[in-house]
């Protein structure tokens, strides 16, 4: 077909009832993407959009403005605000609109081209965490649809476009089949995206050399030649295809590059890969650390944050909030170096536990005018209707279409039988606590359920920016208050040091790419802030093996190398009392038991505390139920009670679970004694003789509690709370669940410990604390106490009276095959020798760190929170909220009193 007459014809159709104004608007959204960065594609979103806008009178050209924003949602994806996976879905969506259109399936080089970059962004989705379908299924789904492109264009169209198209979907296929490892079938198709890609330029030359066509072929020489040589020499044995690495090291000069350049490329490089990404330029400012390239990284920290702060829900939330973890500990380690360590510090604290200080907020801030008050407890249940409703849109997109209804109708049924934290009188008035279920309950029998839910969450997120706005000026310190748990800041650490002069603070960074671990130490000597850094790798599969035992693999290996730290050397000599900030993989290791031998932390320090955040140092938690009891309750099915709570005669496990919750409301200190489980994805749970209590059940009850002290197994587990989890930097455990909702301190175990450990510690630990010493230095000094005498008492008295009898002196009833499990644990007890035992296994299993080193503080003592006046409305002021909702207009249907 004549190349004049078919470029004519789809110029015809496509300016057919389209205002000129369109091409206007394509062509300056293209030019803004050239910069790449956050406003730029905010506007040339603007302009694609109005483009689209522009085309409802022509089908053609409205298939080809989805198509440029399928194209655009795909490039940028990345880049774009919100999470990676929801900016390709959309890619998705107006690649799928383009491919509907009959007009556009007239012409195949258009149709094969959308059918191409759907399987591109296929490929891109394989590697995305939130992804609805699975690696191997995107792959799939990608070639199919390249394959089906390159089927389109074995057709009767002109050489030059034909040609154009298939480089393009070659090099395309190339990259899925590289992923698929299918190097053979790869290498062929990308050596034929090359030959197309050659093809096409000698025919425009040829032809109509006048028109200039090279310069507007859709894959430029920079983009084709460099990785196609660098993936035909390192991948492929044919000869031919070798031959085209020396064919390309000829041209390549008169493109304007440099073949010599081309050795340095990495064959498996994929910058569509966002973690690829953050790698290079953390290698290229560690090559090269000069501030242009440190900048560049820190401007993409930055990028990401933004991105962070638009994301839909939590799970996408900490997705990009692992690339953003990996861009840091990459900036801080370059930092360090170059003798920043304080902003290395501060650089690592403002992207870890993110999360936590956001939710922990709702208890450090506090509005004084009472009006914004109780509009500020509203907009946080707005937040959270929000959060759900897009939870609910993320986990429907894994159900097949004809479960899809069920589904939801499922999780209406299941939410109507949970009970919800009674809402206050002065709440009651405002905010419609039964609006979430009727929506759920309305999707589920919604057309298009997804769709319903989504338009919802909208409106829940616009009348939360209203609201919001109105809080932020009705009191504006509550708005200076809120500005500064956006970011941590040099003065932030200044104050957080001042503010506990006797602390070491210990910022510990694992992460995933990373072959070493980073320590930044901080503390006060002659009033002068002082920080040093240690870097150091860590024994192979140490984490992976503590990780597995906290998850209760019974296969998992004890053999921890722990003796991989110098604490003497890193650990000023003048203070003893060392706090933890360590990242989500340093969470896994047992850090009171690492050091050389005769030098271990627990010997050298005096207290340990593990701490959330800095952020924990310098903000109060406000709270209005004043606290006085200090109850000590068992779970019940223990083995060991009458020795670990043997001095509180007041416990008790026959209470039913509002009076415990009640109880729990009411304590300064709350012990709990007994058994705790915690499964991914099931939420930590206490266990009662009938019922369970999870973290979530005990939010509103421990707010300006003194301790919360949780002994019993898996309390302080290092596990992800959310479905569809990541490995993000945030403060997980019971425990550390505690803190967040407003407990000064709280005690907890990262695994599954043996009962009798526990018991004896726990005992220990009690009467220290009744002698007065404190509860983070008791519990140490327990610990300390087990490994250095306390285990050896023990197996003297088992060596004496005999393993039966020494169980029952302890008040323990088991059955027969309870007696080893109740001894060593489960873990020591599955791989011991029944018929062999003898005291050198009991003491290994006494011993052992995973027996008592999983126990640990949380918080510091000497935080101080603040007992505030709960919040009182008169008639007037209810009016006013009354007057202030109804004129704010909004629209979710969550708050009282709308329009």
């Amino acid at each position: 077909m004549d190349f004049f007459y078919y470029t004519g014809l789809q110029n015809e159709i496509a300016s057919h009832k389209v205002k000129a104004s369109y091409q206007k608007y394509n062509s300056e959204g293209r030019r803004l993407t050239v910069n790449d960065d956050k406003d730029s594609l905010k506007k040339a979103l603007r302009y694609f959009e109005k483009a689209l806008a522009l085309t409802t009178k022509n089908e053609y050209t409205r298939a080809s403005a989805c198509h440029e924003l399928g194209v655009f949602y795909f490039t940028h994806f990345a880049h774009l605000p919100g999470a990676p996976h929801a900016n390709l879905n959309k890619a998705v969506s107006y690649f799928s609109r383009a491919l509907e259109s009959k007009q556009r399936q007239k012409f195949p080089d258009k149709y094969a081209s959308s059918l191409s970059q759907l399987g591109a962004t296929y490929r891109r989705g394989a590697n995305e965490h939130l992804w609805h379908l699975s690696k191997p299924e995107s792959l799939m789904k990608s070639r199919q649809l390249h394959e089906a492109a390159l089927k389109v264009l074995d057709c009767d169209i002109p050489i030059f476009i034909r040609l154009n198209q298939l480089s393009v979907v070659c090099f395309n296929l190339a990259s899925t089949l590289f992923d698929l490892e299918n190097v053979t079938e790869a290498c062929e198709a990308q050596a034929r995206a090359l030959h197309c890609f050659v093809d096409a330029i000698e025919w425009a030359q040829k032809n109509v050399p006048h028109l200039g066509l090279e310069g507007v072929m859709p894959l430029k020489p920079s983009q084709i030649l460099p990785i196609t040589f660098a993936r035909l020499s390192h991948f492929s044995n044919n000869e031919e295809q070798k031959k085209l690495c020396y064919f390309i090291e000829e041209i390549a000069p008169t493109f304007g590059l440099d073949p010599l350049a081309f050795i340095r490329v990495n064959p498996y490089a994929d910058l569509s890969n966002p973690t690829l990404e953050i790698r290079q330029l953390v290698n290229e400012a560690k090559r090269n650390p000069i501030d242009a390239n440190i900048d560049k990284l820190a401007n993409k920290i930055h990028s990401l944050m933004l991105s962070r702060q638009s994301t839909e829900t939590d799970q996408e939330s900490d997705r990009v909030s692992v690339l953003i973890q990996q861009a840091s500990s990459g900036l801080a380690r370059i930092l360090e170096k170059k003798e920043g360590c304080l902003l290395a510090f501060i650089t690592l604290e403002n992207t870890s536990s993110m999360r936590f200080c956001e939710n922990a907020s709702l208890c450090w801030l506090q509005a004084k005018n009472p009006i914004a008050q109780v509009l500020l407890n509203t907009l946080r249940r707005l937040g959270s209707a929000y959060y759900g409703l897009n939870e609910l849109v993320l986990m429907c997109s894994f159900e097949a279409k004809d479960k899809l209804h069920q589904a939801i109708f499922e999780s209406a049924n299941s939410l109507k039988v949970q009970v919800s934290p009674k809402l206050s009188s002065i709440d009651e008035c405002v905010f419609d606590e039964k609006k979430y279920v009727s929506i759920v309950e309305s999707a589920s029998r919604s057309n298009d359920p997804i769709n319903f839910l989504t338009v919802q969450a909208k409106l829940c997120l616009d009348d939360f920016k209203i609201l919001g706005e109105y809080i932020d000026r009705l009191d504006p310190d509550y708005l200076q208050a809120r500005l500064r748990t956006q970011q941590i800041t040099f003065d932030d650490l200044t104050d957080a040091i001042h503010a506990h002069p006797e602390q070491v603070l210990v910022k510990i960074d694992i992460e995933d790419h990373y072959d070493d671990a980073l320590i930044i130490v901080a503390y006060l000597q002659n009033n002068e802030i002082i920080a040093k850094s240690y870097s150091f790798n860590l024994p192979k599969n140490l984490i992976n093996n503590v990780a597995a035992f906290v998850a209760n693999n019974k296969k998992a290996s004890t053999n921890w190398d722990l003796d991989f730290i110098d604490w003497k050397k890193i650990l000023p000599k003048h203070l003893d009392k060392i706090s933890l900030l360590p990242s989500f993989f340093a969470s896994h290791i047992p850090w009171i038991a690492t050091g050389k031998t005769g030098e271990k932390l627990y010997q050298l320090a005096g207290e340990i505390n593990w701490l959330p955040s800095l952020m924990y140092l310098y903000e109060q938690v406000k709270y209005s139920d004043e606290k006085s009891l200090h109850t000590s309750i068992c779970g019940g099915e223990t083995l060991f009670e009458k020795h670990a709570v043997g001095a509180h005669s007041e416990t008790n496990i026959t209470q039913p679970m509002d009076e415990v919750v009640d109880q729990l409301s009411q304590s300064s200190v709350f012990s709990f004694y007994g058994h705790c489980e915690h499964k991914h994805p099931e939420r930590p749970s206490l266990l009662f003789k009938g019922y369970v209590i999870r973290d979530i059940d005990m939010l509103h009850n421990v707010r300006g509690a003194e301790r919360v002290e949780l002994w019993a197994c898996q309390s302080g587990s290092n596990i992800p709370l959310h479905i569809l989890p990541s490995q993000v930097n945030e403060a997980f455990g019971m425990d550390m669940r505690m803190l967040e909702y407003g407990a000064k301190t709280a005690i907890g175990s990262l695994w599954a410990v043996p009962e009798l450990v526990t018991a004896h510690i726990k005992a220990k630990y009690d009467k220290l604390v009744t002698n007065g010493l404190g509860a983070s230095e008791a519990l140490l000094n327990a610990q300390r106490w087990w490994v250095e005498s306390g285990a050896d008492e023990e197996l003297l008295k088992i060596t004496m009276f005999g393993q039966e009898e020494y169980l029952r002196t302890h008040g323990c009833h088991y059955a027969n095959k309870q007696a080893m499990e109740a001894l060593m644990g489960p873990v020591f007890a599955g791989s011991a020798h029944k018929s062999n035992l003898d005291t050198i296994v009991l003491e290994e299993a006494f011993k052992h760190p995973s027996a008592w080193s999983g126990m640990r503080f949380c918080g510091l003592s000497e935080q101080q929170n603040v007992l505030i006046s709960r919040v009182e409305l008169s008639s007037a002021e209810k009016q006013e909220i009354s007057d202030l909702v109804l004129n704010m207009n909004l629209q979710s249907g969550f708050i009282k009193n709308e329009r």
